[in-house]
Order: structure tokens, then sequence, then C-alpha cells
């Protein structure tokens, strides 16, 4: 079973039951193997298996003995990569990385900056996220990051999930009902009854003002909630109706 390896117990070390049944452990054990996978193989914790198979002078390849990072090779390091990383390249733990990197100052590596700045921004803006797409969010943030991550850090911070009618929680409201029936598709009325429904007040412009296209604010809130609305693969149902937005037209009452 392994492989012809014979474990000896030590000279002068005391028997005792609980040592006993580990040599046994140990005994059933192939030479050669190293510490973590002597770990695997007995469902034990890295530290406890280090312990009792160097009392037992288990035969494995002890980086902690034979292996040390030299202070050259810390100099070295590109610390702006991930524990995992580094400590693959280096043949030791991520813990051991996590003590360096910790005792020289280093920072976080580029993967955890970045996450910890998504973090922020999630605690920043958490109340104009609730509902909206984990696609959305990415885009609000304005860096990459994972959808895994950015859906679990947003879980995490409690926003709440995407909903058919969450888009309507980022729509531009200043703009007429009609501007925003044209921009996404629908009708004016919809629009009316989405508004009534949220409380989120009348428009600031008034549907049956000509002048609306001349205000530089109104001018850049329409092409903003146009490109919204693009991002989200909504279109104009016809030529005609998006001519509307470009020269306002006198509307009933409910247009506002």
């Amino acid at each position: 079973m392994n492989g012809g390896f014979r474990l000896n117990w030590p000279t002068g070390l005391k028997r005792t039951a609980t040592r006993v049944r580990w040599f046994q452990r140990f005994s059933q054990l192939k030479a050669g193997l190293d510490l973590q996978q002597v770990a695997d193989a007995l469902g034990e914790p890295y530290a406890t298996v280090y312990r009792w198979a160097d009392t037992f002078g288990y035969p494995f390849p002890d980086r902690r003995r034979r292996g040390r990072v030299s202070t050259t090779q810390w100099d070295s390091v590109e610390w702006g990569s991930r524990d995992a990383v580094i400590a693959r390249e280096l043949g030791i733990s991520r813990e051991r990385v996590r003590q360096v990197r910790a005792s020289r100052g280093m920072g976080p590596s580029e993967h955890r900056a970045s996450v910890q700045q998504f973090e922020q921004f999630v605690a920043a803006e958490s109340q104009r996220l609730h509902g909206l797409p984990v696609a959305q969010i990415i885009q609000a943030y304005g860096s990459q990051i994972s959808p895994q991550i950015a859906r679990r850090i947003a879980r995490a911070a409690g926003i709440r999930a995407h909903d058919p009618e969450s888009r309507w929680r980022s729509v531009d409201w200043r703009l007429t009902n009609r501007d925003l029936a044209i921009v996404w598709g629908t009708s004016a009325k919809y629009i009316a009854n989405v508004r009534a429904r949220l409380g989120v007040g009348p428009s600031q412009w008034d549907a049956r003002s000509t002048r609306n296209i001349t205000e530089p604010t109104y001018v850049s809130a329409l092409a903003q909630e146009r490109e919204r609305a693009n991002a989200l693969g909504k279109r104009p149902a016809a030529k005609a109706k998006s001519e509307h937005l470009a020269k306002p037209q006198p509307v009933a009452s409910h247009a506002r």
C-alpha cells in the first residue's frame, strides 16, 4: 500500500494513544508526498500534519526547511500579482505571501485593489444601483471587473436584484412623458402611469414648449437617455417619432 516504505518509531519518543494513532496513519502513506498532499490524504489541517510528520521523521519535501525564500527573491516579487500567483512561483503558501506583503507594506494586489475600489463604489452609490442588472452596475462603475465578483459584492452590500421594472428607476424623470415614451418605445400614457407609481413628480420641461431644443441641459439629458436606452437595446418605434424629439410639438395635457 505504501510502496515498501517503512516508518520507524522515533528513538526515545514515549508512546501514547494519540501518538500511536498518528504513527499508524503516517505508516500507511507513500514516501515523498509533500505536506499539502499528506493533508489532503489524511483530511487534516496543514499545520497539524506538519507537526506529526516532523515528529515521526516522515520524509517530505519541507519547503519551510529546504526552500526558504531569500531576501533577494522577495525584493524581486511583482507585488501587483495576486497572492496565489506569487505563492505558486515561490513554492510557498498564500498565507506566507500575505504576511510578507503586510510586513513590507506593499499594499494589496492589483486584483484586490480593484475589488476594494468596486466595494467602495457600491457602498457610495448603493441607492442608485438598486434593481440594476449587473452589467449596468459595471458600466456605471466605469472600470473592468468580473461579473461574478460584481454580483457577489452587490448582493453582499444589500443591492436589490434586477427586475423587469428596474429600468424605470434610472430614467431621467426631468424629461417629458412624450420624450421618454419615444426614447423607450412605448406610449406617453404608460410613462405617465409609471411616473405616478414611482412618485417622481412632474417633468422639469414643458412638452409644449419649443424652447427646449435650445436649452443645453435638456439636450444633454435627452442624449444621455438615448444612450441608456441604446445600451439596453431599445430603439424608437419609428423614424417619425425620433424626429419629434428634435422638434417639440404641442401635446395633450397627459404628456407632461
